[in-house]
């Protein structure tokens, strides 16, 4: 995979919803971590936008765990927020990184609260969409193993600033 990944984000069963463009950091057999600058375009298909985000963000894109992690930071590589989204384990295609989006999100605050968001659209798209019982269980079960990654401090998590990835940007 080269320095400059795309990042494709799906609804079920594969309806484009987000696309995005960032550095490659690292991959490990774990996960891939993916810095996107300051003003990065993000187009959101189901919107019909683009949006420009105000801060630059640290992405966290498992393999294995059914979530993915995007983190604002500051000049400094502190976390500012973090938005998690329920999904599938990530998966890498030619020079992208995908995955499908399953509405739930897990959201950090500023002010350092967690709170479930999108509940409802969960419960809509389940049933508009015929989610496979497979696939929500999984979500119920990724939730709460986020939930319990969040409380142990298990990576990306509990990390105070990200400085050790700074050199890796320039």
């Amino acid at each position: 995979m080269k320095d400059t990944v795309s990042i494709k984000s799906y609804k079920y069963p594969k309806i484009p919803h987000i696309e995005y463009e960032g550095k490659l950091l690292e991959e490990t057999p774990h996960y891939w971590l993916v810095y996107c600058p300051k003003l990065n375009e993000l187009k959101h298909f189901i919107n019909n936008k683009i949006y420009i985000t105000e801060y630059a963000s640290l992405h966290f894109f498992s393999k294995y765990h059914g979530y993915t992690v995007s983190i604002c930071v500051d000049d400094e590589m502190k976390p500012i927020s973090m938005f998690c989204n329920i999904s599938t384990p990530c998966r890498s295609e030619s020079d992208s990184i995908t995955y499908i989006d399953i509405d739930m999100d897990y959201v950090k605050t500023s002010e350092g609260l967690w709170f479930l968001k999108n509940h409802e659209m969960y419960m809509t798209n389940s049933k508009k969409y015929h989610y496979p019982i497979q696939l929500t269980n999984f979500a119920v079960v990724s939730l709460q193993e986020l939930k319990n990654n969040i409380t142990n401090g298990v990576f990306p998590f509990g990390v105070k600033q990200f400085d050790t990835v700074k050199h890796l940007i320039d």
